[in-house]
């Protein structure tokens, strides 16, 4: 990944609109061993990358620093490299004008950083069996933007979204300041006849309560459509309504810079 700009295991070219200061996934193991997971966050008043790497039971972080990049496991800062993982776990090198950290035995051949770009790579036995951002290495190129809940959705931004670990608390800086939520349409529609309600099937990224929005972009999204008069709502379980239907595509408005105040919940 190259800026803004992401290139999938499966060689597919995408260009993403990354949240300010929230997670995303960009690779992991989704078999139930869940061997590792790979996540980037990005600040953007620094325009800066963040890179957590969670290996079996260690964390490893990646991350700027007076204009070099740096390593911490679990949560102590290296002083100096190469750094072998006392029980054969990973390494971590120097590498390029970056840092690499290798795992083999965990499925993941290499992750490089540097201040420019960041680069996964994963071990031959680990294809079809990722997922996130990088998707899922199986050459099918139908299914590269599916999304946790195993939905397919039509375009990169919010199949990038629906990979964001959404924040829980407003009160703390340095944490992401969106959730995400099935959104309303804001117009009524005529489904099969009627007046119709319609509620997003596909999570959009919202600012927490007590926080307002500084930046968006419109995605385009799948609806699932009730008659006006019905008495469903968003508040009556938002995982419920992720598994309805769809009935419509139309656009809805994304959040991807919250400011929140001091009162906020």
């Amino acid at each position: 990944m190259v800026k803004d700009t992401l290139t999938t295991f499966d060689k597919r070219e995408h260009r993403i609109e990354m949240p300010h200061s929230c997670f995303q996934v960009m690779a992991q193991d989704c078999t139930e061993e869940l061997k590792f997971i790979v996540l980037l966050k990005r600040d953007q008043s620094k325009k800066e990358n963040w890179i957590y790497v969670k290996i079996d039971n260690v964390e490893v972080e990646l991350y700027p620093k007076d204009g070099a990049i740096k390593a911490k496991v679990n949560g102590v800062e290296l002083s100096k490299l190469p750094y072998d993982q006392p029980e054969g776990k990973f390494n971590i090198k120097k590498s390029s004008e970056g840092i690499s950290v290798f795992a083999p035995r965990f499925g993941l051949q290499e992750v490089y950083f540097d201040l420019a770009s960041v680069k996964v790579q994963i071990v031959d036995w680990m294809r079809s069996k990722t997922c996130g951002l990088c998707g899922t290495a199986d050459g099918e190129i139908r299914k590269e933007f599916e999304t946790p809940n195993k939905r397919q959705t039509e375009n990169a931004v919010s199949f990038a979204h629906s990979w964001v670990l959404p924040g829980k608390s407003c009160r703390d800086a340095s944490e992401c300041y969106m959730n995400l939520e099935s959104v309303k349409l804001e117009k009524q529609v005529v489904i099969h006849g009627q007046q119709s309600k319609c509620y997003s099937v596909e999570p959009v990224l919202r600012c927490l309560p007590g926080c307002v929005a500084v930046r968006t972009t419109t995605v385009n999204v799948a609806f699932h459509c009730v008659p006006a008069a019905s008495n469903l709502n968003r508040s009556e379980g938002q995982s419920s309504i992720f598994e309805k239907s769809a009935d419509i595509r139309e656009t809805a408005e994304a959040h991807v810079a919250c400011r929140c105040s001091a009162q906020c919940a």
